[in-house]
């Protein structure tokens, strides 16, 4: 965690296989306290509103897997063949998330012909299904299979899932022959029926069932076990990856800002930010105040953005010292309360996609005092109009800030942003010196809304187990669980959270202990913070791990939230973080997703929708889902900005490869289909500067 001293410094992969190598500490400045927790009352006495139309706009943004790259993107335009990330359109069911299975190539697998010459074989008897091999990956065009990821070791002696990892099986290791029969020519999907040999998992099946795509003929029926499988090594590339450390940093070259702001800080950049120049033949909209803001100058902002042209840098730095100075005034739980007449919209993950985002306020109107808005993190990256979307976002918020609220994502992170776009896009479109001051300004964003007293929202989902102790060789067989607490986590708590903070990689790693021991409060801060951004509810009962990273991070059972919600007298929790097919979904009985961000990736195939909540006859809030598609969108590549840093800053660039001998869990990123089309682990190539 940033705010605290570490002992080593951590490293954050980029996309396409570069990281940048973060300094060891955040250092909040001096004379930093938390806000104290205070009502923020958005209930007004004015009538509803009508709505303020938007005409509705073509476009939404293009975005991309996890660790994927704009040099993939100029690959394709230069005619080079193209990745199996491409052509994988073409095949069948080779995805995780396609699969009931849970097998299936996922991001970054390192690539493989299955027919190449092998190094070593090792030849191995299962007793019985299933053996302990979580995921098998293919090689190219389909063919062949890789163990991608598995149980590393037995938890106990004679347990089922350490079968392959006592028998010797690795990771990386290519199936060569199934009792004697050799299947290094067949389709991956043939292999794996033949075998048949996954833990069934609930989640998987219900991810497979979403993606709703017709299986194709079996071919082989399963063998019986015990079954002899002849595995080889052999040589392999790590897909994207390449040797060589990043060039020694030039004398004066950006990095980015690790010490907290003070107000003299912010005071000195607000005198820089007012003695830029002025713009040259620019003729929309100027911000000098909040009072600037109007109704008509949010549509030309609007339509101005729509055409490819941007506020004035010395705008863009003033809107976002301000939204710090109005962030500051806030909680870590904001309580808002809607009353009779009026209508509060919940919006979710939106992504950078900012056709959608003018698609959707076109549906739902702007803010008034009468429809106040909530929008539950995850504004930028991925998309290639993250600038457009934020800006537009903050000018909503100073024109009236009790009509416009935010919870923090797991996407307004330093980590995040220097991986999946936003830092290279503020570089490309202004200066990354307006990078740090956005950073800033969502270390100050609040975490949850408590909505009349009876709905919390957040932007993932609910504190984790205690205590928090870590269980290696856990799955995600619903039997295999954490039980609930004994005593619920309570909204004086959360409301009591530190939240100006960031989290690094190692801080995952480091919110589980590998036995019980009291927290102190910093650690207890964090690890929630954590929760709060990343974790993701599941089927089963209690605590399981969480596809997104390898430890630290938890899924929930129903029994969690509706013990959350009971001992804190809350009909409702809403959250977002997961593609939806309809762009919403009651996960559980008593909480509620939602997902703003349509045809996610370019691929997703997803709706997406917006919750408003207001007052029934009874008094209690009740919740309307509206569901929308996606719009056209101009021709940008997914994460075209992130160009920036590869191109401009290569010091900030570590070169990483796949690490072979992994979790199979994203350490460096995350999925916002929760892992079903898988996660990764990268690794420095130059091993004696690995963090």
């Amino acid at each position: 965690i940033f705010k605290l001293a570490m002992k080593k410094p951590c490293s954050v992969a980029l996309a396409g296989g570069a990281a940048l190598l973060i300094a060891p500490t955040f250092v909040a400045p001096t004379g930093h306290q938390q806000v104290p927790q205070k009502a923020i009352d958005a209930s007004v006495s004015t009538p509803a509103a009508g709505r303020q139309g938007i005409d509705p706009v073509g476009a939404v943004a293009s975005c991309v897997v996890a660790g994927a790259v704009s040099a993939r993107w100029a690959k394709r335009r230069s005619g080079a063949p193209q990745s199996r990330t491409l052509r994988r359109a073409e095949l069948r069911q080779l995805r995780p998330r396609d699969r009931s299975d849970g097998h299936g190539w996922i991001k970054e697998d390192p690539e493989f012909d299955p027919n190449a010459a092998a190094t070593s074989t090792h030849t191995v008897e299962l007793k019985k299904r299933p053996s302990g091999i979580k995921r098998y990956t293919h090689g190219i065009d389909g063919k062949g299979a890789m163990v991608g990821d598995m149980t590393e070791k037995a938890r106990y002696p004679g347990d089922p899932i350490g079968q392959a990892a006592v028998a010797g099986v690795k990771k990386g290791f290519v199936v060569k022959a199934v009792n004697g029969q050799d299947v290094r020519s067949w389709d991956f999907e043939d292999i794996m029926d033949l075998l048949e040999d996954f833990v069934p998992d609930p989640d998987v099946n219900s991810t497979a069932a979403f993606g709703g795509k017709a299986q194709r003929p079996r071919k082989h029926q399963a063998v019986d076990f015990p079954v002899t499988i002849e595995f080889m090594e052999m040589q392999m590339s790590a897909g994207g990856a390449s040797a060589g450390a990043a060039p020694a940093a030039p004398p004066g070259a950006w990095m980015p800002r690790l010490e907290g702001w003070s107000a003299e800080d912010l005071a000195k950049e607000r005198a820089r930010a007012m003695a830029m120049p002025e713009p040259a033949g620019y003729s929309g909209p100027r911000y000098t105040g909040p009072a600037s803001i109007t109704d008509a100058w949010i549509q030309q902002l609007m339509q101005m953005q729509k055409t490819g042209t941007l506020l004035p840098k010395k705008d863009a730095y003033l809107i976002t010292l301000d939204v710090i100075a109005q962030l500051k005034t806030e909680s870590t739980m904001n309580r808002l309360q809607v009353n009779p007449g009026q209508i509060l919209t919940v919006f979710g993950d939106v992504h950078g996609q900012y056709f959608d985002l003018l698609n959707m306020l076109g549906s739902s109107g702007l803010p008034n005092p009468s429809r106040p808005f909530l929008f539950n993190g995850d504004f930028v990256d991925r998309g290639s109009w993250s600038i457009e979307v934020i800006m537009l976002l903050y000018s909503l918020k100073l024109k009236n800030p009790t009509t416009v609220y935010f919870n923090r994502g797991n996407h307004e992170m330093l980590e995040a942003n220097l991986i999946y776009g936003f830092a290279g896009e503020t570089g490309a479109k202004y200066d990354l010196d307006l990078f740090n001051l956005f950073s800033e300004s969502f270390r100050n964003l609040p975490l949850t809304h408590l909505i009349n007293n009876e709905t919390m929202v957040v932007h993932a989902g609910l504190p984790g187990p205690r205590p928090r102790v870590w269980l290696p060789g856990q799955t995600h067989d619903p039997e295999d669980s954490v039980p609930i607490n004994m005593k619920a986590v309570t909204l004086a708590e959360i409301a009591g959270v530190d939240r100006y903070t960031e989290l690094t990689p190692n801080s995952y790693k480091g919110a589980v202990d590998e036995a019980p021991r009291q927290e102190e409060k910093w650690e207890t801060d964090s690890r929630m913070i954590v929760d709060f951004l990343w974790s993701d509810p599941r089927g089963g009962a209690g605590y399981g791990p969480s596809y997104r990273k390898s430890r630290g991070v938890f899924m929930f059972g129903p029994d969690v939230t509706e013990q959350f919600c009971r001992e804190n007298n809350l009909n409702l929790v809403i959250r977002s973080h997961e593609v939806k097919a309809e762009g919403w979904l009651r996960d559980h009985p008593t909480m509620m997703s939602v997902f703003s961000a349509p045809n996610y990736l370019d691929t997703g195939g997803n709706k997406a929708a917006y919750l408003q909540l207001a007052p029934g006859p009874d008094g209690k809030l009740q919740v309307t889902p509206t569901s929308f598609t996606a719009v056209p969108h101009p021709d940008l590549p997914p994460m075209f900005h992130q160009n920036y840093i590869v191109e401009n800053h290569p010091h900030l660039t570590r070169q990483m490869k796949k690490k072979i001998v992994s979790t199979g869990v994203d350490d460096f990123g995350d999925s916002d289909f929760a892992g079903y089309q898988g996660p990764d682990e990268w690794e420095e190539v130059d091993s004696a500067v690995a963090a």
